[in-house]
């Protein structure tokens, strides 16, 4: 069936004393049935003749003398199907007959079909929203909530008419209400927020859920302002919480919990970049003694006991701003800032003394001890890598007294001229 049809069709007619149509003006000629020249009746059932409801409906019309506005489907000649409004009006002047009627015949085929496709959208988008996990809100201009989806009750826990008419960012966690407040009229005076808005939303229960949230300003079509916006949020919790998984298991030594060699590493380089001038960044390089030994006659699961002792032992040993890693085996690494030598020394002996304590793994007591290598760099003077590498000679250096000691890096120098 052809449904956008052109151009629209508009007929007058009236009717004698006999009810026979006597009179007609169409536009455009000749595209319904015949009418002039037989009753409105006998037309419709040309026209119509698949609904006899409406013809019931015509005659108590006619014989009641009342007005009459019919929304009918006629079969046109080119083959077509409009629909029309058949609307009339007795005559009311003395004398005149009961089926004496005027009125017009109207195309609405094009209004109907809009009205249709516009109910069906409607239709369509509220089963989307009534069916959606996603958490769909509608606030006005003032940031308060208009509406909002079945899955914000359901996963907020707050029923809707605890939420409609409260602002937007009364649910939200006070750090949170700042930066959604600019957001939000960032839209309402004309903007776009391209990106997801994350946000911490309180639950009925009392905790907060973190949301990602994509903002988009509803215009007025007929002044081009904002009358508010929609907000579309996803519960992103189980998301963060895997990012933060992720993240730690790139940045964790799995046994100890201690930051590993890439997060010391960069954490190393950002100490540089920053560092002032009088002070140094310094790095210790521990080596362990004796861990071996343990290692070959207790078992690597005792080992792995002793690495998670020696790691809280160094952690206890460290001040605000020291940062302690594993590197992997039995090596691990302060990075600190000093400033000067002597206070290097004082971190590397507290370090040594720490680990001369006894141990106790499996009900037994074991002692180690540590060789310790030591470099220092000012800020833009060297990397991360070139510490790490002069720290890691400066051990093997200190090992090689075999006192449990510790050991600066001093550069190579240069052979005198003669």
């Amino acid at each position: 069936m052809n449904t956008v049809i052109k151009p629209t069709l508009v007929v007058v007619w009236s009717t004698d004393a006999q009810g026979i149509c006597i009179a007609t003006q169409e536009s455009p000629a000749g595209l319904i049935p015949a009418l002039k020249g037989i009753t409105l009746s006998a037309w419709l059932r040309i026209a119509e003749p698949d609904d006899e409801k409406i013809a019931l409906q015509l005659t108590a019309a006619l014989e009641g003398m009342t007005p009459f506005h019919i929304e009918v489907p006629i079969h046109c000649q080119d083959g077509t199907t409009r629909r029309v409004i058949v609307s009339g009006l007795p005559d009311d002047q003395p004398g005149a007959s009961r089926l004496q009627y005027s009125g017009f015949i109207l195309d609405i085929t094009e209004h109907r079909k809009a009205l249709e496709d516009a109910l069906r959208t409607a239709a369509e988008y509220r089963l989307l929203i009534e069916n959606s996990t996603d958490l769909i809100a509608h606030c006005d201009t003032d940031g308060r909530y208009v509406s909002i989806s079945p899955s914000y009750s359901k996963m907020t826990g707050w029923p809707a008419d605890e939420m409609i008419g409260q602002l937007v960012v009364e649910f939200l966690h006070p750090d949170d209400r700042a930066h959604a407040t600019k957001a939000l009229a960032h839209l309402f005076n004309g903007g776009v927020l391209p990106d997801v808005v994350e946000v911490r939303k309180l639950h009925h229960d009392g905790y907060y859920m973190t949301l990602g949230t994509k903002a988009c300003s509803v215009i007025d079509p007929s002044t081009g302002n904002s009358i508010g916006a929609v907000l579309v949020s996803r519960d992103i919790s189980r998301d963060k919480e895997k990012i933060r998984k992720l993240e730690k298991l790139a940045t964790r030594d799995p046994l100890t919990g201690l930051p590993n060699r890439a997060w010391i590493n960069d954490h190393v380089d950002r100490m540089l970049a920053q560092g002032e001038d009088l002070v140094y960044t310094a790095v210790l390089f521990i080596d362990l003694n004796g861990f071996k030994a343990v290692n070959d006659a207790m078992g690597h699961a005792a080992g792995d006991v002793l690495l998670q002792q020696v790691s809280e032992r160094l952690q206890s040993c460290m001040h605000p701003g020291d940062s302690v890693a594993r590197l992997g085996g039995d090596e691990f690494v302060v990075a600190t800032k000093c400033g000067s030598r002597e206070a290097a020394s004082a971190i590397a002996q507290r370090l040594i003394e720490s680990l001369k304590e006894p141990f106790t793994v499996n009900n037994m007591e074991i002692r180690i001890g540590a060789a310790i290598g030591i470099s220092l760099a000012r800020s833009g003077t060297a990397s991360a890598k070139m510490l790490f590498e002069n720290a890691d000679i400066a051990m093997y250096q200190a090992k090689v007294k075999r006192d449990g000691t510790y050991q600066f890096f001093e550069p190579a120098t240069p052979p005198l001229c003669d």
